[in-house]
């Protein structure tokens, strides 16, 4: 079995030395159990610093047969979310899996993921965080939101407290990889594209070098274009309001012909205020109306497959 492990990289020249030592005494313990190759897949992400030198050294290193280190480098920075895509479609491994270089999520844990995968018999297992060492109260806060959220506003159970922290096999990466998004929520396109599915419980823990590369406004970034690649709601928003205030209007109406009919109103305030209360909610129910037919074409834009097939007797 040959076990392919993607790991993007991005301006991370000060921990890249201590994670990809740690990562692949790991590799050396899968090898220990069983598996006959490990694939290290590194894909720089347009870093600006020396992340690329580092990773050439590794690789030029590397002297067992067994552990192979490839590096796949970006002409510039095109976001996580490309990396780990190039990487699924580099790898050639059974099972395949994803961490970031920061290592905040323990690569001593792919091990214990990759014999559940194979006892189970599941095609994902996925690192669920228990609790966030380091992160502050405002990250814990906004991460806590994002996840219940994102839940409420699409159709997909996106699990909570997860990243992209998992392993999975073949079958869950070529379905993944046909989701044609331009810029994918990855663990979104996991949840969505179904398979057998289980949470691994962990415990995240702080990076111990360089800084983290999502500051808040990269954080919200994030959160909008998950939001909008699995949730049309936001466009019916105006198509609800409109209903909201065409029964509002209704009793504006009611209360205003009641007024004229008891002489407490200025000669044409009353059907100017029913004119304008009727007319502010048919505009809206008109841009509602419109917002169906953009939702229509944001799916189809995203050329997602309409079916898949786990298996074949």
């Amino acid at each position: 079995m040959v076990f392919s492990l993607i790991i993007p990289v991005y301006n991370e020249e000060a921990t890249l030395d201590y994670s990809l030592a740690r990562i692949t005494q790991s590799c050396y313990a899968l090898l220990d159990k069983g598996i006959s190759e490990v694939e290290l897949i590194l894909v720089n992400d347009g870093s600006q610093d020396r992340s690329q030198q580092i990773l050439k050294k590794w690789v030029a290193q590397s002297v067992n047969p067994k552990l192979c280190l490839k590096v796949l480098e970006f002409s510039r920075n095109f976001g996580h979310s490309g990396a780990v895509v190039a990487g699924l479609e580099a790898a050639r491994g059974e099972i395949v899996g994803i961490i970031d270089a920061d290592l905040q999520d323990p690569p001593e844990l792919l091990a214990r993921m990759i014999e559940v995968l194979e006892l189970e018999k599941l095609d994902v297992v996925y690192g669920q965080r228990t609790s966030r060492i380091g992160d502050g109260p405002l990250k814990r806060l906004t991460a806590w939101i994002f996840y219940r959220f994102i839940n409420l506003l699409t159709g997909v159970d996106i699990p909570r407290d997860t990243g992209d922290f998992r392993v999975m096999r073949k079958s869950v990466v070529k379905a993944v990889v046909s989701c044609r998004e331009r810029d994918p929520f990855i663990r979104g396109v996991v949840a969505w594209v179904g398979f057998k599915q289980r949470p691994f419980p962990y415990i995240r823990e702080s990076r111990k070098f360089g800084e983290s590369k999502y500051p808040l406004g990269k954080m919200l970034r994030f959160a909008i274009r998950a939001i909008v690649s699995f949730s049309s709601k936001p466009l019916m928003l105006s198509l609800y309001l409109g209903i909201l205030g065409l029964c509002f209007s209704f009793l504006v109406a009611i209360w205003v012909l009641l007024s004229w009919l008891h002489g407490g109103t200025v000669p044409g305030w009353a059907s100017t205020s029913i004119a304008i209360t009727l007319s502010q909610s048919f505009v809206f129910i008109l841009l509602g109306i419109q917002g169906l037919y953009v939702a229509r074409i944001h799916d189809e834009a995203l050329e997602r497959p309409r079916y898949l097939i786990r298996s074949e007797d």
